[in-house]
């Protein structure tokens, strides 16, 4: 849900890189972030339809933080529980963080920027970090990538 949002988008686009298939729906379609999920195969679909939830039946469903009670999605989930769902930090510990060791960056200002230069430097080191920009960085190669798993460091 929200999936053309920044976090939300990106974050699709990483699981998507992880060979999960994704789908999204959102009420606010438009590049950037459109068009890059529709180019890496995610299928974006318009509003918020708890009926078509139901018949797609999707094995999760990441709900993003701009949604809440009142959103048609959201309440026939918690109304059914037929369908699992998670937060965005929940499901991105599940499927990335979990098998990878991680610096996180968070606080008020600076965390784009932070987070670019971090990978970066990682990078130029002889690194395979993964990464999940908030915004465009111009010295990476894209906005998601998974690294390596903490095996592998």
């Amino acid at each position: 849900m929200s999936v053309c949002g920044t976090g939300m988008g990106n974050a699709a686009l990483l699981l998507r890189s992880l060979g999960h298939q994704i789908m999204g729906a959102d009420q606010n379609v438009y590049p950037p972030m459109s068009d890059q999920l529709s180019a890496a195969g995610v299928e974006i679909l318009p509003g918020y339809d708890a009926e078509r939830l139901q018949k797609l039946n999707p094995d999760l469903v990441v709900i993003g933080n701009v949604n809440s009670r009142g959103n048609p999605e959201v309440e026939w989930l918690l109304s059914s529980r037929s369908i699992p769902f998670a937060s965005l930090p929940e499901a991105l510990n599940r499927f990335v963080l979990s098998k990878r060791r991680n610096v996180v960056v968070c606080g008020t200002h600076g965390k784009t920027t932070t987070s670019t230069l971090t990978a970066y430097l990682l990078r130029e080191a002889g690194k395979e970090p993964g990464w999940l920009i908030g915004g465009v960085p111009q010295d990476l190669p894209r906005r998601a990538h998974a690294g390596e798993e903490a095996a592998h460091l």
